[in-house]
């Protein structure tokens, strides 16, 4: 485990994927937000369960740096086409967050799990698609400030920000806001 002078123990990165998990004898699906290589942030789950560790699964997409990919390439590629690697781990929650007490969000919570079984392999693997999440973002920022200076920065800017999950139709403005916000999450929030 590399050392990284952040507020956070753990840089982490979006990871809006299902990830199951094992309730005694029942498997159950939430969605996940965030991911690092110390645990996970959980959402859309009615509850946590009563056992103090819970066995969690999920698929990660190995994804790669795109900041050389060109537009064409960019253009051809898609998420299907990303390795995957299956993760098996263990878990106890250390966090949970209600959520604002409206009709819609009445029975959820968010919850933080640390890892507390995870091979050493698969903790690279988290490490690597952090890091590589990271530095796409980073890119993708600097495509976003460079968006009017012609238009293959707007087709690669629209592309990658389609290939990291964001809306590629949002406005610039708002895609600049919402890049902003999970860059500053990635270390200090």
């Amino acid at each position: 485990m590399r050392s990284k002078n952040y507020q956070r123990k753990h840089l982490r990165a979006p990871f809006k994927e299902s990830v199951i998990y094992a309730d005694g004898d029942f498997v159950l699906k939430a969605h996940s937000l965030n991911i690092s290589e110390g645990g996970l942030l959980l959402d859309e789950l009615p509850s946590f369960p009563e056992a103090d560790e819970v066995s969690l699964l999920f698929c990660l997409p190995l994804i790669p740096s795109l900041k050389n990919f060109s537009v064409f390439k960019m253009q051809t590629f898609n998420k299907e086409i990303f390795g995957k690697k299956v993760i098996r781990a263990r878990a106890k929650m250390v966090r949970r967050e209600q959520l604002t007490q409206n009709l819609d969000n009445i029975f959820r919570s968010k919850f933080g799990l640390q890892f507390t079984q995870i091979s050493e392999a698969d903790q690279k693997y988290i490490d690597e698609y952090v890091l590589n999440f990271a530095a796409n973002l980073v890119f993708l920022q600097t495509l976003i400030d460079s968006f009017n200076s012609d238009e293959e920065t707007k087709i690669k800017a629209r592309m990658l920000a389609g290939i990291l999950g964001y809306k590629e139709v949002d406005r610039i403005a708002h895609l600049r806001s919402v890049v902003g916000q999970d860059y500053k999450s990635l270390q200090w929030l």
